[in-house]
């Protein structure tokens, strides 16, 4: 495919010249054995919040505090006065053995613009909060003696405001925010190493570059050196380079030489996010004397291409199912720690997402060495975020705009992970304050595209090799079908979030997401213009202040901040499951049960995938041959098991390990005798204040002043204390501004139900074996009737007839009971989108959830402050937990008990929903029982839920039917 290139030498200035008028900024490659020759500065800092002049050259440890680094200042209680210098410092001691040795001090990150002093003098400074930069301090440590660096950090810098990150945080990062670290090489050492893979036109075979950059920091010439590679298998297994050693004549001080390698590679396998097989290519520098520097880099072996309106890896077409993700932790804010990086990367593959967008900065490289190692596509992005919004001075557009470009490319270009670059999120101005960027990445790393991550496709002019479109709805896949690039919906499917006042009466909406996320997605996979999306966004986005305060944008993502799947989460793994199975039908007269398949992976045969079922005591696997991205159908031979159930379960493993997605299917149908109705009449008393309605274990009573029902036992114990009530829950998309700023978060739920009712009559009539009470009246919204069937089996049906006076949009209609607060027990079936969901989803088919534990604390609107021990579905409010107060769609029954096992059981048809939850005064427990529902109004969501909504005008009708019983 691309003819090898002859070795070529060349000499060219001190800093990192990989392309013509390109200055890179040097970062070292460590050295493999770094650990011995590395003085870790994370740790304790004394910090001062508003250092004088002479604290860079004299700190007083008198008027500092402890500090942890890395760490925003903010998250761990300082104050730093706006736009200024805030003082870090400490004390490290350099080894004598580190004499004669260059000594280079890195930061992986400091936010946002620093300055930094060793032993009193200016050392270098930076600026750019999400991007790495080394410093040689080599001239001014001393060596077996004690040091100190001072580091001067300004949070608000015109970085900071290109990128809008505090803003967008709702607080200053400020801070030494990632690792910072001293280390030594030898003064002749190799200063760049990047690595890049090619194969051949039938992908068989591959070239891997090598670029390499060799110095001289010392002060005579070098002579006689030799620089040697070797490639190890995953198995440390010695691979074929052909010629691996080079000799250097001379390298003459003060001079970088650059040295670009090709190595032909036989078979190697392919690294890809369904297969991600990495080499390591070990460089190492020597002289006479032995080695002076050896590092090493991880190898994948892919190759990027776009062609027409699509996006190959090693040949294949493929397609993103993707999540954007930010650096977030509740209590730390985008400065992270431990092993959060492999952890997402994990969570987010075992949900079937093969690609991350880095919104809106580049990541902690940990991030990217998780998704080279675990499988993961990523869109590495620039740090700017509605740039166009800060004006810049032509002398500062390139160490701005241009250098913390290059600075990423340089940092992250080896990773095979890395499949396009973005110029930035949501800005303008492409032409002046982007397009040279872009053609700088472009020279520096012509083996990837180019994206610029905007509202619509044409910011970019037509110029990138890859388009995209932020929130294109349910439209957007035949939009973009025929397009001449391939198009990425890089924000799409906004996770519920700004309607805080629905989604603090009703979890529930956050299972309706999925659906949405399931059609949306379904019609991207099959639009071929379309290359994926990145659902907006992945991980909520809230940071708990030392203050009390809740600032960010919220509950955005399938993963809390704490890393616990939401209900999201699942429905985002069965939205974006690559295998995808239909029944065929029951299981047949000779034991086989028959399946349609659909393999939706890039380039896994199912074969590789292991197929286990189980049903009953009975349990086996199944063998399935299908090809990437085709349809299919496979049997399972059951006829010899013995011990089989009703139905039958089956889970898809993936290669790598994790479960791709599980299914649950009936194999015989329930055959259930249909309950014989008890025939008899019904007994019932009129009384001055009430019509009473009796068996022999409960009262049904019809008040004649209201019309309002109440039920209570032998014992006047009540079992509903008030009911029914009109809901007209109007959608409602508030929630106290986009942001949440530091304000209260408890949201009282929205539950309002109609008001002002006023009843005009209550008349009855007795049939055979039933009693009808017609109840007319009025409220302030609508005029109708309720009719109440009782049985002589106590039970009782509910059916409403209303005109509305005043338009409204719903999100949910139907009939509210109110219910003694001891019923707080609630259990479901229901039929649901998917067949199969995890205990204690709020999607589960069948379900116990408690009103209340007095155990756990209560949460806001954006969940708990602290490390919280139980799963999501138990966090809760003072109107319950998120499992109890959720829509129940589609039930076939709902109960309310107690602890005397008095039940309140609504029957259901599977089309009606339910939910529940306590009552603003605790006094009580409402029930709803809803004839329509819908998904809310998320306003980045509605586009997608709109589908379903409808809108009532005065003088439609509602109606419906509530069936009731009460066991014990």
């Amino acid at each position: 495919m691309k003819s090898l290139l002859v070795l070529f030498f060349g000499f060219l200035s001190p800093l990192i010249l990989w392309a013509q008028d390109i200055v890179v900024p040097r970062l070292t490659p460590f050295p493999d054995h770094i650990q011995s020759t590395k003085i870790d500065l994370n740790g304790k800092w004394l910090f001062d919040v508003d250092p004088s002049e002479s604290f860079w050259k004299s700190p007083q440890a008198v008027d500092c505090q402890n500090i942890q680094v890395p760490g925003e200042w903010v998250m761990q209680g300082f104050e730093v006065e706006k736009g200024a210098k805030a003082g870090y410092f400490r004390q490290f001691e350099i080894p004598v053995s580190w004499k004669g040795q260059r000594v280079k001090l890195r930061s992986n990150g400091i936010f946002s613009e620093s300055t930094v002093y060793v032993n009193g003098k200016k050392v270098g400074s930076h600026i750019g909060g999400f991007t790495p930069f080394e410093i040689d301090v080599t001239d001014f440590v001393h060596y077996g003696a004690a040091n100190q660096i001072t580091i001067a950090v300004r949070s608000e810098s015109l970085a900071d405001s290109l990128a809008s990150a505090s803003r967008y945080a709702v607080h200053a990062l400020g801070g030494i925010t990632r690792d910072i670290f001293l280390f030594a090489i030898p003064e002749t050492n190799i200063s760049s190493f990047h690595v890049v893979t090619d194969f051949d036109a039938t992908y068989t075979d591959a070239v891997l570059s090598a670029d390499v950059q060799l110095s001289n920091e010392s002060m005579k010439a070098k002579g006689s050196l030799k620089l040697s590679f070797s490639l190890l298998d995953k198995e440390e297994r010695s691979v074929d380079l052909g010629k691996s050693e080079y000799l250097v004549d001379e390298l003459k001080n003060g001079i970088n030489l650059n040295r670009s390698l090709k190595f032909q590679i036989r078979k190697p396998h392919h690294w890809t996010s369904e297969s991600p097989y990495l080499y390591t290519l070990i460089c190492e520098l020597s002289d006479g004397s032995g080695v002076l520097h050896r590092t090493k880099r991880r190898v994948g072996f892919r190759e990027l291409e776009v062609r027409g309106n699509q996006f190959f890896v090693n040949g294949k077409p493929i397609k993103l199912r993707g999540v954007n993700r930010h650096e977030v932790m509740p209590l730390r804010g985008r400065s992270l720690e431990g092993d959060i990086w492999a952890k997402d990367v994990k969570l987010f593959r075992e949900a079937n997402v093969n690609y991350i967008r880095t919104s809106h900065y580049p990541p902690d490289e940990r991030l990217l060495e998780a998704c080279d190692e675990l499988g993961m596509f990523v869109e590495v992005e620039a740090p700017f975020c509605w740039a166009h919004e800060t004006a810049i001075k032509k002398e500062d557009m390139y160490p701005l705009l241009v250098n913390q470009h290059i600075e990423m490319v340089n940092r992250d270009k080896s990773h095979p992970s890395i499949i396009m670059w973005s110029l930035g999120n949501e800005s303008n101005l492409y032409k002046e304050y982007f397009k040279e960027a872009g053609e700088v990445i472009k020279k520096m790393d012509p083996s990837r595209p180019r994206i610029f991550s905007q509202w619509g496709p044409d910011a970019d002019n037509g110029e990138l090799e890859v388009t995209n479109h932020h929130y294109p709805g349910p439209t957007g896949p035949d939009m973009y079908r025929n397009s001449k690039r391939p198009v990425t919906f890089d924000e799409y499917i906004h996770v519920n979030s700004y309607n805080r006042f629905e989604l603090s009466a009703d979890p529930g909406v956050r299972n309706m997401w999925g659906p949405l996320l399931d059609k949306m997605w379904t019609a991207m996979y099959n639009s071929q213009g379309v290359l994926g999306g990145a659902i907006w966004a992945g991980i909520d986005d809230t940071f708990f202040l030392p203050n009390n305060k809740v600032v960010g944008y919220g509950t955005w993502g399938p993963l809390d901040g704490w890393r616990r799947a939401k209900p999201e989460y699942w429905n985002m793994k069965k939205s974006y499951s690559p295998v995808k199975l239909e029944q065929r039908g029951n299981l047949s007269k000779n034991g086989v049960v028959s399946f349609d398949v659909e393999n939706r992976h890039n380039f896994t045969d199912l074969s590789a995938c292991r197929f286990e079922w189980r049903s009953g005591q009975d349990s086996g696997a199944v063998q399935v041959n299908l090809p990437a991205r085709s349809k299919g159908h496979f049997d399972i031979d059951l006829k010899n098991e013995k011990h089989l159930d009703q139905e039958i379960y089956l889970k898809i493993i993936s290669p790598l390990g994790f479960v791709i997605d599980e299914y649950l299917y009936s194999l015989k149908p329930k055959v259930v005798a249909a309950e014989v109705e008890k025939k008899g009449s019904v007994s019932f008393e009129e009384k001055n204040e009430a019509i009473l309605v009796k068996d022999k274990n409960k009262v049904f009573e019809i008040n004649k002043s209201n019309g309002l029902l109440r039920v209570y036992d032998v014992d006047g114990n009540n079992l509903i204390n008030q009911g029914a009530t009109l809901m007209l829950l109007p959608l409602n998309s508030e929630g106290r501004g986009i942001q949440m700023v530091g304000k209260d978060q408890n949201f009282e739920p929205f539950n309002p139900v109609c008001e002002n009712w006023v009843c005009q009559s209550v008349v009855y009539n007795t049939q055979k074996d039933s009693l009808t009470i017609r109840v007319k009246g009025t409220y302030k919204e609508a005029e109708g009737a309720y009719i109440y069937v009782f049985k002589a089996n106590g039970a009782l049906t509910v059916s409403y007839d209303f005109e509305l006076k005043t338009a409204v949009s719903p999100r949910q209609v139907g009939l509210v009971f109110e219910i003694p607060k001891e019923f707080n027990n609630l259990e479901w079936k229901r039929h649901g989108y998917w067949n199969m969901y995890p205990e204690d989803h709020l999607g589960s088919l069948t379900g116990h959830a408690v009103a209340f534990n007095p155990d756990l604390p209560v949460s806001a609107s954006a969940g708990p402050s602290a490390l919280p021990h139980l799963g999501w579905s138990f966090d809760q409010t003072d109107a319950g937990s998120n499992l109890f107060r959720a829509t129940k769609e589609n039930i076939y029954s709902a109960d309310l008990s107690n602890l005397d096992g008095n039940k309140v059981k609504v029957l259901g048809n599977g089309k009606q929903h339910f939910r529940a939850w306590i009552s603003t005064d605790k006094n009580s427990i409402n029930m709803l029982v809803a004839d329509y529902n819908n998904a809310g109004r998320e306003g980045f969501l509605s586009s997608h839920a709109e589908v379903d909504y409808r809108p009532l005008k005065r003088g439609d009708r509602v109606t419906g039917k509530v069936m009731l019983r009460f066991e014990k």
